[in-house]
């Protein structure tokens, strides 16, 4: 395992976490201009970029909130470090049916805030988060002040977290409910 990439050392108040693959139906434009209403909170934005950037660092320059951007392809070995230290995932999406980095987010035992799209409102509704509109910058930017500024909650909601990791999401659930589907079709 790596330590914190440097460019996200020394972080100072809450961290936003965005993961995974920059693309254009992630919202990161939305959760930049929700994030310009969050007070005493930094975001990290941390991943391959399959997008132009320019504009989005263009919106970061604009928001009071300190923005910092890792745009490189991440290591696995330095993913334990980044999810360590982020004190709540954001999953700003505007499209999607399930991502990779929301069940990461649950094996870290992270709260999120989550679009209501695709999987992601039967996986909010096990209480690991909350849940807003896909695309509707006011809910996100309300969102995420009040976690970032209520500790008591992001630790509620992480338990949730790590429950939801333990329980209906973990692998040896999915493992029996697979076998149990293999058997079903087979008549037994």
């Amino acid at each position: 395992e790596k330590p914190l990439p440097a460019e996200l050392e020394a972080a100072e108040g809450p961290v936003i976490l965005f993961f995974g693959l920059l693309r254009p139906y992630k919202g990161i434009e939305n959760l930049l201009q929700a994030f310009g209403r969050v007070e005493g909170a930094e975001l990290w934005i941390v991943g391959r970029p399959r997008m132009d950037v320019e504009p989005l660092r263009a919106l970061a320059a604009a928001a009071p909130g300190r923005v910092r951007f890792v745009t490189r392809f991440v290591e696995e070995a330095e993913i334990p470090a980044i999810f360590r230290r982020a004190d709540l995932l954001a999953l700003p999406y505007l499209d999607a049916e399930h991502s990779g980095v929301l069940y990461t987010g649950l094996a870290f035992g992270k709260p999120m805030v989550m679009s209501a799209v695709g999987g992601f409102p039967e996986v909010a509704a096990t209480g690991v988060g909350r849940l807003v509109p896909p695309g509707d910058v006011g809910a996100l930017a309300t969102t995420l002040a009040e976690l970032a500024g209520d500790e008591a909650t992001r630790a509620e909601l992480a338990v949730a977290a790590a429950r939801a990791a333990a329980g209906p999401f973990s692998w040896d659930e999915a493992a029996r409910q697979t076998l149990a589907l293999y058997a079903d079709l087979l008549g037994r």
